[in-house]
C-alpha cells in the first residue's frame, strides 16, 4: 500500500486531507482541538451540498439517510426524553448533536476520492507519539501517579491510548511491499499507546485487548484461506510469531511493571472483597456498587431517565441502598456517573437513550463486517479498523464512560464518519468538485 497522495488534489480536498490529519493529532493534547477539526467540515461540507445542490448529488437511497439517522439518534433520544420529562436542558444537546454533525460530514466524505485509511495510518501513531511527549513536557498533569492530561482522565486516556494503539500495530502490513519508515512509525506509535495506557493504570481499557485480538485473529484465518499453500504456511508462521511473541510481552509487562502487576492483582481482589462483603470501598468495589445502584435506578425510570439535568445526589438520598457503608460509592456516582456507557445513557434518557447508542455501534459495525474482506484494500482496511475500534468502544464502556464528553462524541463519530466513507465510496457517485 504506497502513501504517496495525488498531486492531482483540488484545494478543497487538500483542506478536507488537513482536517482529517488534524483531529486524531488534536484529539487527546489540545483541549477542543478535535472540535476544530469537526466544525471545519461541517462547514465546508454544508457550503458544498448546498453549492453544488443535493438534487445534483448521487445520494445513496435508503443507506446514506438510514446512516444519517443512526447518527442522530442521542439527539433525538434527548429531545423524547427532555419533551415526555418536561423539562428542557439545551447543554445536553452538545455531545450527541457533535454526533450528528459527523453524518452530515459522511455524507460530504464519502463523494470525495480520497484515501482516508492511508491518512489515519499516518495520523494515529503520529497522535500516539505526540501524547507520550506532551505527558512528558508536562508531567504535572499526572493523576496520582496515572498517566493523565489536564483535560483527560486516566480512564479515558487509558482506553482511548490503547484502542488507537492496536490499531496502529493492526495497520502494519508485514508482508509486500511497504516502506520501513512507516512500519516504524505505526510500530512506535502502537507500542507508546499500550504504554500510555498501562501507565494511566486503567482495568477497564485492558479488557479491550482479547477482544481486539480475536477479531485480527478471525481476519488472519480468512486471509490464510484465500491463498496459495506457501504463502498459508508464511503467514501461519507469522501468526505464531505474534502469537508468542505478545505472550512474552505481557508476561514481561505483568513481572517487570509494577504499575500493571499491582493493578490487576489489587482488581482481582477489590472485585472478590466486594462479593464477600468485607470490603465495599476498594476502587472496583465502588464501581460495582454504582453499577448495583445504577440498575435500581433505571429500573425506575425505564423509559425516559432523569435527565441528565437531573441532582444524582437527591434520587440517591432517597434509595434505600443509602446506608453509611455505602456513601463513598453514592458521592462517587452523584459526581461522576455510573462509569458505564450503558447505564449512563439509561439514567440519562431511558430506554431510547440506550436503543440509539446500541445503534450507533452497531450499525457501522455490521457494515464494517460485511465489507471485512473486499478486494480494495483500502476499504478492507478501513472495515477492519472500524470493527475493533467500535470493539474497543464498546468494551472499554462497560467500565468507563467513553461516549459522554463532547470531545469524545466528536472523535467517535469523526472516525465513523472517516471510515464509512473510505468503505462506502463509490468513483462515481456523485463527485464534489
Amino acid at each position: 500500500m504506497k502513501h504517496n497522495l495525488n498531486p492531482d488534489y483540488t484545494k478543497l480536498d487538500w483542506f478536507v486531507i488537513l482536517c482529517v490529519f488534524m483531529f486524531p493529532v488534536t484529539f487527546l493534547t489540545v483541549r477542543h482541538g478535535v472540535h476544530v477539526s469537526l466544525f471545519a467540515l461541517l462547514l465546508i461540507a454544508t457550503y458544498q451540498l448546498w453549492h453544488v445542490g443535493v438534487k445534483n448529488i448521487q445520494l445513496d437511497y435508503p443507506r446514506d439517510f438510514f446512516i444519517l439517522f443512526i447518527f442522530s439518534g442521542l439527539l433525538l433520544s434527548v429531545l423524547i426524553s427532555q419533551i415526555f420529562r418536561g423539562a428542557i436542558h439545551p447543554a445536553a444537546f452538545d455531545g450527541p448533536s457533535r454526533i450528528l454533525f459527523a453524518g452530515i460530514i459522511f455524507i460530504f466524505l464519502s463523494k470525495l476520492n480520497i484515501p482516508y485509511i492511508k491518512i489515519l495510518s499516518i495520523t494515529i501513531p503520529l497522535s500516539l507519539i505526540g501524547i507520550f511527549a506532551s505527558l512528558q513536557i508536562n508531567p504535572s498533569a499526572y493523576w496520582a501517579g496515572r498517566y493523565a492530561t489536564y483535560f483527560v482522565d486516566p480512564n479515558t486516556l487509558g482506553a482511548q491510548a490503547l484502542i488507537l494503539g492496536l490499531i496502529s500495530l493492526i495497520l502494519i502490513r508485514p508482508y509486500g511491499k511497504y516502506q520501513l519508515g512507516m512500519i516504524a512509525l505505526q510500530a512506535i506509535g502502537g507500542l507508546l499507546g499500550i504504554y500510555i495506557s498501562i501507565s494511566s493504570g486503567s482495568r477497564g481499557a485492558w479488557l479491550t485487548t482479547p477482544f481486539i485480538l480475536l477479531l485480527v485473529f478471525s481476519f488472519r484465518l480468512h486471509d490464510v484461506n484465500s491463498v496459495t499453500d506457501y504463502q498459508k504456511r508464511k503467514m501461519w508462521q507469522q501468526a505464531f510469531l505474534g502469537i508468542v511473541a505478545a505472550l512474552i510481552l505481557l508476561v514481561m509487562l505483568f513481572y517487570f511493571s509494577s504499575s500493571l502487576s499491582m493493578r490487576v492483582v489489587s482488581g482481582y481482589f477489590e472485585v472478590v472483597n466486594w462479593f464477600s462483603g468485607s470490603n465495599l470501598e476498594g476502587s472496583a468495589g465502588i464501581r460495582l456498587s454504582m453499577w448495583k445502584f445504577g440498575w435500581q435506578f433505571a429500573e425506575e425510570s425505564f423509559w425516559f431517565g432523569y435527565g441528565e439535568e437531573k441532582n444524582m445526589m437527591q434520587v440517591l438520598q432517597n434509595s434505600p441502598l443509602n446506608i453509611p457503608v455505602n456513601e463513598i460509592a453514592i458521592n462517587t456516582m452523584a459526581a461522576t456517573g455510573p462509569h458505564s456507557d450503558i447505564l449512563s445513557k439509561l439514567l440519562s434518557t431511558g430506554i431510547f437513550g440506550l436503543l440509539a447508542y446500541l445503534c450507533l455501534l452497531l450499525a457501522p459495525f455490521i457494515i464494517f463486517w460485511q465489507h471485512r474482506h473486499e478486494i480494495n484494500p483500502d476499504a478492507k482496511a478501513a472495515s477492519r479498523v472500524g470493527l475493533c475500534y467500535i470493539t474497543g468502544i464498546f468494551i472499554a464502556g462497560l467500565s468507563n464512560e467513553q461516549l459522554s464528553l463532547k470531545y469524545l462524541c466528536t472523535f467517535y463519530g469523526l472516525m465513523i464518519a472517516v471510515l464509512l466513507a473510505q468503505v462506502l465510496h463509490k468513483p462515481s457517485a456523485g463527485r464534489i468538485n
